[in-house]
């Protein structure tokens, strides 16, 4: 099970989610100086914080689910893995990411970009760890 191409995989995973956690840093930075710079109306402030803390749940959530999934033998070919963790994180996952992703139209300027941005290369990356495990 922890062959080297297995262990591989896993550090191909953490490598491609690299990008959504670097863009939600940015947004995270972005809404701090937002605060002193250009500050939001209290209802806009309340929604973009929102956003940003399930875009966060929902990264780490991301990836808890496919250490999970590739743990219990997970395969995109329609095999069912055995059970664990990534069953019960499956519906918690999308729903965060929808959140996150509606929630962060409420932003304004460069943490709305940054928001949208993060959806794009999160949903990638889910995408594409099924796309690398194909033989």
């Amino acid at each position: 099970m922890f062959s080297p191409g297995f262990r591989a995989f896993y550090i191909v995973s953490a490598v491609l989610f690299l990008m959504p956690w670097s863009l939600l840093f940015s947004a995270w930075l972005a809404f701090n100086r937002a605060k002193v710079a250009a500050p939001l109306s209290i209802w806009r402030r309340y929604l973009v914080y929102v956003a940003l803390l399930a875009a966060s749940v929902s990264t780490v959530s991301n990836m808890a689910w496919n250490v999970s999934w590739l743990k219990h033998g997970g395969s995109p070919h329609g095999m069912g893995a055995g059970p664990g963790l990534w069953q019960s994180l499956g519906p918690f996952l999308v729903w965060s990411f929808v959140a996150a992703t509606v929630l962060s139209l409420f932003g304004k300027g460069k943490v709305r970009v940054l928001m949208i941005g993060w959806s794009v290369p999160i949903w990638v990356v889910f995408q594409l760890i099924f796309v690398l495990q194909f033989d």
